[in-house]
């Protein structure tokens, strides 16, 4: 059976996806007021009025919070409303191939690397800034939370939400294309979209397509989550700016006047490609006529 088809299963009532969906809204809405409550509070600062601790892994933790529960409430929803296996939501596998997450976690960490090596020798201003007592907490944090939160982004889009619209539109690749483009909307509140302009959201538009054919091509999320993990962890552990949604206390910090770079174009006109050929080659993949269309 396919992921696709896997949402078939699902033995819960008429519009329960809608109904998993206004629950995880709802509760990571809440959460986030809550968290930003207590972090006023007790922190001394809000997200969006904290200037004197921007680069500080106490806001990392602030943001990435709110996540948790809404992963908890998905997986609740999978199990008691969609009345479906918490399994088949991830891969239509036996069971979830962290050989596959590795995989593309590995691939796409060794081409993040070579862009940062590659953008070092050519020039950028990008400035080593280690200090092991504030990189050890932001190391802590990092590892702890931004799986969850890409795993629960991964699980609603790629999995929850691709099932459901997959099956009422009878279409896997509208499908992917529709929560692509959903996804980069999402995204239209990072600051760097108000720097670098709503041309950015095509990139992430663009990213959330590839990341929804690589799980209806290999019926799974686990090519998605690794890339997903890999590319959220680069971005808050070894390089980072003054102007993006994760501003910590990394190996590296971009000096660069922010732009629509190079590096982002090369993602989306040749790695993402070339990231789906090899995978396409080394899991064999087949049939892909037939899911586009």
């Amino acid at each position: 059976m396919s992921f696709l088809s896997q949402g078939k299963a699902a033995e819960g009532p008429r519009g329960a996806y809608i109904i998993t969906l206004c629950l995880v809204i709802i509760s990571t809405l809440i959460s986030g007021i809550v968290v930003n409550e207590l972090a006023g509070r007790y922190l001394g600062f809000s997200l969006g009025g904290y200037p004197t601790v921007q680069n500080s892994t106490a806001v990392l933790a602030v943001q990435l919070s709110p996540f948790l529960i809404g992963f908890m409430v998905m997986l609740l929803s999978v199990k008691f409303i969609q009345k479906q296996r918490i399994r088949t939501a991830f891969t239509s596998r036996a069971r979830y191939d962290w050989s596959r997450f590795f995989f593309s976690f590995g691939c796409w960490a060794v081409f993040l690397v070579l862009l940062l090596i590659v953008g070092t020798l050519s020039g950028m201003p990008i400035e080593f800034q280690f200090d092991l007592q504030t990189f050890f907490p932001l190391l802590l944090v990092s590892v702890l939370l931004i799986p969850i939160q890409t795993t629960a982004e991964d699980l609603l889009f790629r999995g929850i939400l691709f099932q459901g619209l997959g099956q009422s539109l009878k279409n896997g690749l509208l499908a992917v294309v529709i929560l692509g483009g959903v996804f980069g909307w999402l995204h239209s509140g990072n600051p760097e979209v108000q720097i670098l302009g709503k041309g950015i959201l095509f990139y992430y538009i663009f990213s959330g397509i590839f990341l929804g054919l690589i799980t209806h091509f290999d019926d799974g999320l686990e090519l998605s989550m690794g890339y997903h993990v890999a590319n959220n962890l680069f971005g808050a552990l070894i390089l980072t700016n003054d102007w993006q949604a994760f501003q910590t206390n990394a190996l590296f910090i971009d000096h660069s006047v922010p732009e629509i770079g190079w590096d982002l174009l090369l993602t989306l006109i040749v790695i993402q490609p070339l990231l789906l050929f090899i995978f396409s080659k080394v899991y064999r993949w087949e049939n892909l006529r037939d899911k586009l269309f």
